[in-house]
């Protein structure tokens, strides 16, 4: 049957030239208006028919419609995503939640060996009824979120609580079906998945995991992918409509389970920055204590470094867009948690060291953290001290990208510390390697320093912002006037005690001094003394040039010389000077 038909198809292609048309027959058969176009439905089923005239035995067929032609696309978006795949995963893991304890490892088993052809590429076109069953699964969840939030807040923590804890009571998911959530996991990075998911209620279904399973693991896997979801903003602003995922998501921070923590605080983090939807879980923050005991417990207790981590990024952000919630969550406690937490990290210049050196910012700005700083000054210059040491490791200080903000976080607090308790200064008084540590930061701060430093096949170091690099400026030569200030104070009243008979030769040079003249490099020598006399007094050189003059610190006389014969002696500097130094005095 198929020849007559290749015959009229020849005779009619014949015809075609020979009214004038140039186009000969391709290899195969098929006329230019078929290759476009595409085989006939005969075709397609047993390929084209061989070339007549050809020498080659093999037959040649054209390509396939693509199956976007024929209605058979089972893509999510520009994804190579299977929506078939992501549905069926989602069923399942509805089948063994929903199952009785002791019946749930054989299900799960049973569930993921049927639909072990599926994968997560490929799939057949969804079921109608299906997608209705998917539905009609997630109505409990609906059903459970009552429209007060104080009914929600119980609900959500008699869910939680009622969690058992013994071993055999825990619901174990198979192998191939932890697999496949993990796979969903990764998926659901991509914002047309996440779209997906939400059309197909899985912030519903996930929610029920959550509040219904024993196993941390599927919490674990669930609270991530929600995690990945809320990085879509369009998702994120509808989850904060479910009151009771906002309770739900909060009451993990009481969990023991590290994973599940460790993405509990992801998510936590991601709905916080999406400023649209932030505010409903601040107020739910606000609302119970137990959320910051939660987190001040992590920061107290936790070794793991990715929790921690977390964990800092999380109260970041809470204290740097709540202001309520900095002046009542500051507090000794909150304080000691935090440097707790950077021990634990070991002050590596990381993201966790960054947020928690903040969140010490932060907690200094308000009058309870003040107070809470002078309780514990000690341990707060202690770490800061550490940190600062650490950063000055290298030669020159680096204060690239976010360098610049973390150094002048931990210099701001620092100088809260002493400004708020003088017993703070004693700390940096006792080691010598503060005040060059000091003094190498500002001379990283400044751009002819730097730029003497910066090897020439390098480009320029760009600092974050030079608003910030002026005011790290400012506080760090103020806390230097300040030592200065304080050293000449205490060697005035220490002279005027002593008797006659005391000799200067005596008296200890005070460490400060000795590093100022012993070991400071010249050029960074110089830019303090001329720093101080822009930034502070004339009067601060002139305890330094007193004080060197008193132990015969010759190299830093010389200095001090040469920077204060080129001041412009007038009468209304002088007058200005006289009135600056008074706030050192």
């Amino acid at each position: 049957m198929s020849e007559p038909k290749v015959e009229k198809f020849l005779t009619k292609s014949s015809a075609d030239t020979s009214e004038g048309s140039s186009a000969s027959l391709p290899l195969g058969g098929c006329s230019p208006a078929m290759i476009v176009g595409g085989c006939s439905p005969a075709m397609i089923a047993g390929g084209c028919s061989p070339a007549f005239g050809s020498e080659s035995p093999a037959p040649v067929r054209n390509p396939s419609p693509p199956r976007e032609i024929l209605g058979l696309s089972d893509n999510i978006g520009g994804t190579a995503f299977s929506k078939h795949w992501l549905f069926r995963t989602l069923m399942n893991l509805l089948k063994v939640i929903e199952q009785p304890v002791d019946n749930a490892a054989t299900t799960s088993e049973s569930v993921s060996n049927t639909d072990a052809k599926g994968d997560c590429v490929k799939g057949s076109s969804l079921d109608e009824s299906n997608s209705t069953q998917l539905n009609d699964s997630s109505k409990s969840v609906k059903e459970a979120a009552k429209d007060s939030p104080a009914k929600d807040r119980q609900l959500a923590g008699a869910q939680l609580d009622s969690i058992p804890t013994a071993d055999s009571d825990i619901i174990n998911i198979s192998d191939t079906l932890q697999d496949e959530l993990c796979q969903l996991w990764d998926m659901s990075s991509d914002e047309n998945v996440a779209k997906l998911l939400q059309e197909f209620k899985a912030v519903d279904i996930l929610i029920e995991v959550i509040s219904k399973s024993n196993a941390p693991r599927a919490t674990e896997i669930a609270i991530g992918i929600l995690g990945n979801m809320a990085c879509t903003a369009s998702v994120c602003e509808s989850m904060a409509s479910s009151q009771f995922l906002v309770v739900l998501s909060l009451s993990l921070l009481g969990k023991t389970d590290a994973p599940t923590l460790v993405e509990a605080t992801r998510f936590l983090t991601t709905v916080l920055s999406n400023e649209k939807c932030r505010d409903v879980w601040l107020k739910e923050y606000a609302s119970d204590t137990k959320y910051i005991e939660d987190i001040k417990f992590i920061l107290r207790s936790s070794v793991n470094k990715d929790l921690l981590t977390n964990t800092a990024s999380l109260l970041d952000y809470i204290l740097d867009v709540s202001d309520e919630l900095c002046r009542t969550w500051s507090s000794v406690t909150l304080l000691t948690a935090v440097v707790e937490a950077l021990k634990q990290l070991g002050l590596v210049v990381e993201e966790g060291t960054f947020s928690l050196l903040h969140c010490l910012q932060l907690i200094s700005t308000q009058t309870n953290g003040v107070a809470a700083i002078i309780d514990e000054v000690e341990s707060t210059v202690d770490i800061l001290k550490e940190f600062l040491l650490k950063i000055c490791e290298d030669e020159i200080v680096n204060l690239e990208d976010r360098r610049a903000g973390v150094v002048a976080s931990a210099v701001s607090v620092l100088n809260s510390a002493l400004t708020s308790s003088p017993a703070g200064y004693s700390l940096l008084f006792s080691d010598k390697k503060c005040i060059r540590c000091l003094l190498k930061i500002l001379y990283a701060c400044d751009k002819e320093g730097l730029a003497r430093h910066t090897p020439a096949s390098s480009p320029h170091r760009s600092l974050s912002s030079d608003n910030l690099i002026t005011t790290l400026k400012e506080v760090l030569f103020l806390i230097v006037a300040d030592i200065i200030s304080i050293g000449y104070k205490e060697e005035t009243e220490l002279s005027q005690i002593d008797s006659a008979e005391d000799s200067i030769s005596e008296r200890t040079t005070p460490s400060w001094l000795q590093y100022m003249n012993n070991d400071c490099e010249k050029t960074r020598l110089k830019s303090l003394t001329a720093g101080i006399v822009k930034h502070c007094s004339v009067e601060i050189l002139k305890f330094i040039r007193t004080l060197s003059e008193k132990y015969e610190l010759t190299r830093l006389q010389l200095v001090i010389k040469d920077t204060y014969d080129n001041i412009p002696h007038t009468d209304s500097n002088s007058s200005s000077d006289s009135d600056n130094a008074n706030k050192f005095c």
